[in-house]
């Protein structure tokens, strides 16, 4: 950890002020994510970050409020932090700085690893089936491309689209001219009973 960092902490703590205190705690969420950004980890995910560190906020409650008051604090204008709540979240803070800091720094292999896993799609479960579905079609369409078997599918595929194709612009047209004889019929209809009213 750096300790000049950690002195502008301690200063912002000497205020003892509501601001100050707001301070310190913010200024420890920037040494946080400078100390992850020098170990190599990618991303502007702080909660990705930290577990790729070996953090897991779901074991690490202390931090874990931490980083919900420090967006308290950016959310309200004029939150109170009392000093008790201030003491624990900056040793949660502190503990955290020191884990990263005191790690590996994160090798070319494990950042490609974790680009990979987080920018394609391993985890989106969606989109690997997305994935499959065209690489079958791609996959069928040369299989039937390339067999004999398959031109003659292929043949009667296209054969039965034709005939569907032609009864749907059959339908089309059937229900368009009917269309149009009810349109005109309202108009004529229309007129006529416009005549009589004036009789």
């Amino acid at each position: 950890m750096k300790q000049k960092a950690w002195q502008e902490i301690e200063a912002d703590l000497k205020e003892k002020t509501n601001s100050g205190h707001k301070m310190a705690l913010l200024d420890s969420d920037k040494m946080l994510r400078r100390a992850l950004k020098d170990k190599g980890y990618p991303g502007k995910d702080l909660n990705k970050q930290l577990f790729w560190a070996g953090i897991n906020l779901n074991a690490r409650l202390d931090l874990k409020k931490a980083l919900k008051k420090k967006q308290e604090i950016l959310d309200e204008f004029d939150y109170r932090l009392s000093t008790f709540e201030l003491e624990d979240f900056l040793n949660a803070y502190r503990k955290a700085i020191e884990r990263v800091s005191s790690g590996d720094r994160l090798t070319l292999k494990k950042r490609l690893g974790i680009y990979f896993e987080n920018y394609f799609f391993l985890k989106n479960t969606s989109k690997i089936k997305s994935l499959l579905a065209v690489l079958a079609v791609f996959l069928g369409i040369k299989v039937l491309s390339s067999t004999v078997i398959g031109s003659s599918i292929t043949k009667k595929v296209v054969s039965i689209d034709n005939l569907l194709f032609d009864w749907f612009l059959i339908l089309l047209l059937v229900g368009l001219l009917v269309g149009v004889v009810v349109f005109i019929s309202f108009i004529f209809f229309g007129k006529s009973r416009k005549v009589k009213i004036k009789e």
